[in-house]
C-alpha cells in the first residue's frame, strides 16, 4: 500500500482530528469490503487491480477540483490498460512504456500533478498482472471499481481549497521529465539484471522524492530513509507477536497511513506505511530479509533521485551564469 502525495516535509503535529480518523477508518473498511466481495464474486485478479487503482488515486480525495479528480481517474485507467498491453511484449516494450508515462507526467498541467507520480509503478504492476494469467476485462473492471470507491469518498469529503498553481517553466518540466524517465529506466533495467524482486518499491520511492521541488528533495529522501528504518524495526517487532495480532496491527497501521496522508504529515505516513506494507506482503522471504529489501530499495531510489537532480543542476548552472 503506497501512493505519493506532494507534501511539505516539515515536521507537523502528530495529532489527527476525529474527522480525519473517521474518514480513514471508513475508507479502509469500505475498500476492504468491496475488494473482498470482488475477490469472492469475480476473482483475485479483479480485486488486485482494484487495490492498485485505489492506491494510485488515494490522494485524489484531497484534490481541490472535480476536474483534477476525473482527469486522474481517466489517467489511471489508461495506465492500467497500457501496462496490461505491454506485459506480454517483453522487457524492452515495458521499459519504453515506463519512459512514456514518466515523460507524460512532467507535462501534465491539470491540478495537483503529484497525483500522477505513481504512474510508472502502476504500469509495472499491471504488466505483471497480465503475465499472471489475468484477462483484460478483469483488470479493467477492478480498476473501475477502485476508481469508483475513490470518487464516492471524494464526493463525501470536503475538498481542500488549493492555491492557484504556479506556472512551471518549460525548462523545469523538461528537466523533471528527463530525470524521471532516465531514472525509471535504470531502476527497472537494473532490477531485471540483478533479479531484484521489489522494483516497484524502488520506483515509487524514486518518484516520490522527485515529486517535490529541488530544494526539498534531499530532505524528502532523508525523511523516507529514516522513516523506513523506524518502520522496518516496528514491523520486525510486530512480526514476533502471535497470530492474528500482526494482521490486526497492520490494519491499524493502514488506517493511520490514510489519516496522516490526509493530515499532511509525511514523516508519520512513512513510519506507519512501512510496517503496513511489510506485514501484508506475501513473500517466501523472512521478515528480516523483507525489511532489508525495503531499505535497499529506499536507499537506492534516494541515491538515483539525488544524483539525477544534481546532474540537472550542474548542467543548468553554466546557462544561468551566462
Amino acid at each position: 500500500m503506497e501512493q505519493n502525495p506532494r507534501l511539505n516535509d516539515k515536521q507537523l503535529s502528530a495529532a489527527i482530528s476525529p474527522k480525519q480518523l473517521l474518514v480513514a477508518v471508513a475508507l479502509v473498511a469500505v475498500a476492504a469490503v468491496i475488494l473482498g466481495l470482488s475477490q469472492l464474486l469475480i476473482g483475485p485478479n479483479t480485486a488486485t487491480s482494484g487495490y492498485l487503482t485505489l492506491l494510485f488515486l488515494l490522494s485524489v480525495v484531497r484534490a481541490g477540483s472535480w476536474r483534477t479528480r476525473l482527469f486522474s481517474v481517466m489517467w489511471s485507467l489508461t495506465v492500467a490498460a497500457l501496462g496490461f498491453a505491454v506485459g506480454g511484449l517483453g522487457l524492452w516494450a515495458t521499459l519504453a512504456a515506463v519512459v512514456l508515462v514518466s515523460l507524460v507526467q512532467a507535462f501534465v498541467t491539470v491540478g495537483e500533478s503529484s497525483f500522477l507520480t505513481r504512474s510508472p509503478v502502476n504500469l509495472l504492476a499491471f504488466a505483471s498482472l497480465s503475465q499472471s494469467g489475468a484477462e483484460l476485462w478483469q483488470a479493467m473492471l477492478g480498476s473501475v471499481i477502485g476508481a469508483a470507491v475513490i470518487v464516492a469518498f471524494a464526493a463525501l469529503t470536503k475538498s481542500r481549497k488549493q492555491p492557484d498553481a504556479a506556472v512551471v517553466p518549460l525548462s523545469d518540466r523538461i528537466s523533471y521529465a528527463a530525470v524521471t524517465a532516465i531514472g525509471s529506466f535504470l531502476i527497472v533495467y537494473l532490477a531485471e539484471l540483478l533479479d531484484f524482486p521489489y522494483r516497484e518499491w524502488t520506483l515509487l520511492s524514486f518518484s516520490v522524492i522527485l515529486a517535490v521541488s529541488a530544494d526539498q528533495q534531499s530532505q524528502r529522501g532523508w525523511s523516507r530513509i529514516l522513516g523506513s528504518v523506524a518502520g522496518v524495526a516496528l514491523a520486525l517487532m510486530v512480526s514476533l507477536l502471535p497470530a492474528p495480532v500482526p494482521l490486526v496491527l497492520a490494519a491499524i497501521f493502514i488506517v493511520l497511513c490514510v489519516a496522516y496522508i490526509n493530515a499532511g504529515n509525511y514523516a508519520l505516513f512513512i513510519l506507519f506505511l512501512t510496517p503496513a506494507i511489510l506485514l501484508t506482503t506475501a513473500s517466501e522471504h523472512s521478515a528480516f530479509a523483507l525489511g532489508l529489501y525495503r531499505l535497499e530499495s529506499v536507499v537506492f531510489a534516494t541515491v538515483i533521485a539525488l544524483i539525477g537532480s544534481l546532474a540537472v543542476a550542474c548542467l543548468r548552472r553554466p546557462a544561468v551564469e551566462r
